[in-house]
């Protein structure tokens, strides 16, 4: 069994808001001690951390606190965009250990450091999950350095927000709260974890087989030049397609070699960073191999809100036999309001589909998950992470 509940306060004092968000949490749990609090908070609360770590573990009894700050937070009760909001989510279960870990330095310092911490954790069930600062951490080369093959350990979660400049944004472990870096936790025990990944993308045309390409340049699609099939793919677009998507084309990688059939959420995006029409090549910002599909699409409000319920709804009959114990969601800065034009799209679909699961997470500045079994950095994704106890 595991017991989780999730609470959250609005109150501007940092000692009310994160002893009322614990207390609800601790009710909604039914428990009166927890082994984990994860604390998601807006950065009006940062200058008094000290205060918030003293609230969180007088009301929990729980040493191992782990979070960080986010420009909007969330829980199963609404995303809070644009206004102070503290989220806390306890835990407490003989079935699900944490490790809780921090690190300093640059992107392969730190993922050394992560592989030292965990090693010795690491079980079949694994689930690494990791709040970075962007400021001094590359998301696309830490996931290298932590290690892609999500086959092993799937790495979820997202890089650190705060104000709207940038400036301002922390995470924090136990009694400390620190800049650059990473803090994250290890999740081990007997638990089973569903990971569902929407990028917000209109698939345009049919998936293609990449025929020639050498590092980040495709030269053939389907034994055609590469911008030739460029070029048929933008002629199925109508304008209102185009006006709604800002005019930028993505290209989206299947990852998964034996999947030769992929839909969304089994393509990994990427942005098309250059044309070469002497080669009719195409350059996108990721590796490419021969024999891999590969489909353009295009981000837009409606593709985010089909895609995202195609998602969950796929998740959530995954899971129709043994309800989650908890969820986490990790949302991209680009998405919410800012998206769809209307507070609380993504939570509402969660909640729809997974009533009265608690739930937790923040708005961050990268997203982590992985695609066709191996771990990567995103961006413009909303990220849910499923934990069901075996």
């Amino acid at each position: 069994m595991i017991h989780v509940g999730v609470g959250h306060s609005q109150s501007l004092s940092t000692v009310e808001a994160a002893a009322r968000a614990t207390l609800m949490a601790m009710g909604n749990a039914g428990i009166a001690k927890a082994d984990l609090a994860i604390v998601f908070a807006t950065i009006n609360y940062q200058t008094e951390y000290e205060d918030l770590y003293q609230a969180v573990q007088s009301n929990s009894s729980c040493d191992e606190l782990i979070g960080c700050s986010g420009m909007s937070v969330l829980t199963s009760a609404g995303e809070f965009e644009e206004e102070p909001a503290l989220a806390v989510m306890v835990i407490r279960s003989e079935q699900l250990s944490a490790v809780s870990f921090s690190a300093q330095g640059t992107a392969a310092e730190v993922g050394e450091q992560i592989q030292k911490d965990i090693q010795q954790e690491l079980n079949d069930d694994s689930l690494l999950v990791i709040f970075p600062d962007v400021r001094a951490v590359n998301p696309a080369e830490l996931v290298k350095h932590i290690g892609d093959d999500g086959t092993e350990l799937p790495v979820v979660g997202a890089a650190v927000s705060g104000d709207a400049t940038g400036a301002q944004m922390y995470h924090w472990k136990g009694e400390e709260a620190t800049e650059g870096g990473l803090t994250g936790i290890l999740l081990t025990g007997d638990f089973n974890t569903e990971i569902g990944v929407a990028q917000g993308c209109q698939p345009i045309g049919r998936p293609r087989e990449v025929t020639r390409a050498e590092g980040r340049v495709i030269f053939e699609l389907d034994g055609e030049p590469a911008l030739e099939n460029f070029k048929g793919a933008l002629q199925l677009l109508t304008q209102d397609d185009i006006r709604r998507s800002g005019g930028t084309v993505f290209v989206g990688i299947a990852m998964d070699p034996e999947n030769k059939n992929p839909i969304r959420g089994d393509f990994l995006i990427r942005n098309l960073v250059g044309i070469n029409e002497e080669h009719a090549a195409l350059a996108v910002s990721e590796e490419v191999t021969e024999g891999q599909l590969v489909q353009f699409h295009l981000r837009n409000p409606n593709a985010a809100a089909d895609e995202i319920q195609a998602i969950i709804t796929q998740l959530a009959e995954k899971t129709r036999q043994h309800s989650p114990a908890f969820g986490l969601y990790f949302n991209c800065l680009g998405r919410g309001k800012g998206l769809y034009g209307a507070a609380n799209h993504d939570i509402g679909v969660i909640q729809e589909k997974f009533p009265g699961l608690p739930v937790i997470g923040f708005f961050g500045n990268s997203e982590f998950a992985p695609i066709g079994g191996r771990n990567f950095a995103h961006a413009y994704t909303g990220v849910f992470v499923l934990c069901t106890a075996n």
